[in-house]
């Protein structure tokens, strides 16, 4: 049975035969004006039967060609196919204050409902992530489990109301310990808390959850709604009149917020704390800068089946139309005008078909279209030692990637490596930070690693350079790193030491610039004479340098690096009053011994890159 994935198409059919009987009419006027013009055997001379036939020949293969164009671009498919799908996301749980407290208008129309609001607005960013519901009041449940269908949770939302927990009060505590309850253990994806209350509670201490949370994984992020002026809480009562909430002594409540308790959660277990207010509630904010950087994973799957695309037989159906259209008149000995007239448009329709029987999609797609094939150009590449030719491979592969297909971060991951085989090591390391988008914990746990020893190599770079400050910053991004893949990984035996060699060098580096002579200032009485005359004396009398704040004047790329104490590990090694006195052929000899000792550490520090990863193959 055939499906048509673009219908709307299909309406375009009408305009066949339209455009067919006004072909027919025209062809009929112009038949009459002949005949009134010409001589009945002149006509049959000039005009034989044969050529009109042809002519209608023709008007049926461009309406032919036309009817399939339009066939194609409805998109037809027939025959199908089972493809499993991943859904890549993390658990968002969402614990809703419904307490009385939440009828308060301070926010309008009620702090409820515009919380209700806010959960809608979300809900359009998630992208595969689940999300749960947890009410609470002076008691909690799970009223909605974790689901990725949004419409369901909706529904389930709308029916949250005041007093769908019938115990009265506030328990923040045991609704926080019911959904850290509710995550599964064996996922590794992020876990997250979205906690939207006014803060008030009665019950417990949710301080004592910070420990489990962070120990679990599981970031809160907290909505403060209320104003810290608070507002009175409207009631109904059993007359049906309005009134306000009042204590157990009569007198009347007046709820505020309390925002201490949320910041303090939020804070302490890695997430962040929002106010709403009547123009912006706050979820976009903690969704965008908190929630959409965190780490997901495969949370499910599922078998969907799909149609095959079928169109390319209509489009070269139309285009073998349009060639034997062009070969119609080939049977009348044509004029030699005509003759090259037809030969050229028989040729165009003939390097048409070819071209689109050879690159048209669904057909022969090359090699150079798909992201797989760019990553196998790149792995070429690479392994002849064609480093900035793969990294351009790699980049396109990533860029043109679908994660059903071939997941981008693979693609950063080996650009990284052709970079880093290039020296360019800050931009290796933006290219394993790409990489580190991906639910593969064993790829992430590799681009850390690799972005750990491209700074590490950065700062050795700038180091030898003199550039002290740039050399620290770098090397203590690479310990980052370096604590980043052991998180993953604690049993990375390579990580471990390549981390002890950073923290050496960072220690290193410290000593060096500590070591550093402060810039002497000229003393006042050694400014040169001015000369009033001088034009050039009027201008900044005592001009500083660039390197006012204490930096040493980078030296010229050619040039090699002043020895300094610190890099060597001889004891016997002058003192730095005695460089001056040191031969060029000491100098040179000093040199070489620290450029020995900077290879040897780096000959010993342990690199997961070489080749970049193999690429399974797509069946």
């Amino acid at each position: 049975m055939i499906q048509w994935a673009q219908p709307e198409w299909l309406h375009a059919l009408w305009a066949v035969p339209i455009i067919g009987g006004l072909c027919y009419v025209l062809a009929r006027r112009r038949q009459r004006q002949l005949a009134q013009l010409l001589d009945p055997a002149v006509l049959a001379d000039q005009w034989p039967t044969d050529q009109a036939r042809r002519g209608r020949r023709r008007a049926w293969c461009g309406l032919g060609a036309l009817a399939l164009s339009i066939l194609a671009l409805a998109q037809p498919q027939w025959g199908e196919r089972w493809v499993e799908v991943e859904h890549m996301g993390l658990d968002i749980m969402v614990v809703l204050d419904t307490s009385n407290s939440m009828r308060a208008e301070d926010i309008r129309p009620t702090r409820l409902e515009r919380a209700k609001l806010g959960l809608r607005d979300l809900t359009e960013q998630l992208r595969g992530d689940r999300i749960g519901l947890i009410p609470f009041a002076g008691a909690s449940y799970i009223y909605c489990p974790f689901t990725s269908d949004y419409s369901a949770f909706l529904m389930m939302l709308d029916d949250v109301y005041p007093g769908i927990i019938p115990r009265g009060g506030t328990a923040i505590e045991q609704a926080l310990r019911r959904a850290i309850n509710a995550f599964d253990d064996h996922l590794l994806a992020d876990r997250v808390i979205l906690l939207i209350t006014d803060g008030e509670d009665h019950e417990g201490d949710p301080l004592r959850l910070i420990d489990e949370m962070r120990h679990r994984n599981i970031r809160l992020f907290a909505v403060g709604v209320g104003t810290p002026e608070g507002d009175l809480i409207p009631m109904t009562d059993e007359q049906g009149r309005l009134t306000f909430l009042r204590d157990r002594e009569g007198n009347i409540v007046r709820t505020r917020l309390h925002e201490e308790l949320l910041e303090r959660l939020a804070t302490r277990t890695g997430g962040m704390y929002v106010r709403a207010t009547p123009g912006r509630f706050g979820l976009e904010e903690i969704y965008r800068e908190g929630i959409a950087p965190l780490q997901r994973a495969e949370l499910d799957s599922e078998m969907i089946r799909e149609y095959e695309d079928r169109f390319v037989w209509f489009l070269g159906a139309a285009l073998l139309l349009l060639i034997w259209e062009a070969y119609q008149d080939r049977t009348a000995p044509p004029r030699p005008r005509q003759r090259r007239r037809d030969s050229k448009a028989a040729a165009m329709a003939g390097w048409v078909a070819v071209l689109f029987w050879a690159f048209g999609p669904g057909v022969g797609r090359t090699q150079a279209a798909d992201p797989r094939g760019l990553m196998e150009q790149g792995r070429l590449a690479y392994e002849a030692g064609e480093f900035e030719t793969a990294a351009r491979y790699f980049q396109e592969a990533a860029e043109a990637a679908e994660p059903t297909r071939l997941d981008p971060a693979r693609a950063w991951f080996n650009r990284g490596n052709a970079l880093f085989q290039q020296g360019t090591y800050e931009a290796a390391a933006d290219a394993y930070e790409q990489a580190l988008r991906t639910g593969d914990l064993a790829l992430q746990q590799s681009a850390y690693f690799n972005r750990g020893i491209a700074w590490h190599a950065s700062a050795e770079s700038t180091k030898a350079g003199g550039e002290l400050d740039a050399a620290r910053r770098f090397v203590e991004q690479a310990l980052d790193q370096y604590e980043q893949a052991l998180t993953l990984d604690p049993r990375d035996v390579d990580a471990k030491r390549n981390h002890e060699w950073a923290a050496d060098l960072l220690e290193e580096i410290e000593e060096l610039i500590a070591q550093q002579p402060p810039q002497p200032e000229p003393a006042p009485d050694e400014q040169p004479d001015r000369d009033p005359d001088d034009p050039e004396d009027d201008a900044d009398p005592d001009p500083q340098p660039d390197d006012e704040e204490g930096e040493e004047e980078p030296a010229p790329p050619d040039a090699e690096p002043d020895p300094t104490p610190e890099e060597t590990p001889d004891p016997e090694e002058p003192a730095p009053d005695q460089f001056d006195e040191m031969t060029e052929e000491e100098a040179m000899l000093l040199l070489d011994a620290l450029r020995d000792e900077e290879q040897e550490t780096r000959d010993q520090m342990q690199m997961q890159l070489g080749e970049p990863e193999e690429v399974e193959k797509d069946w």
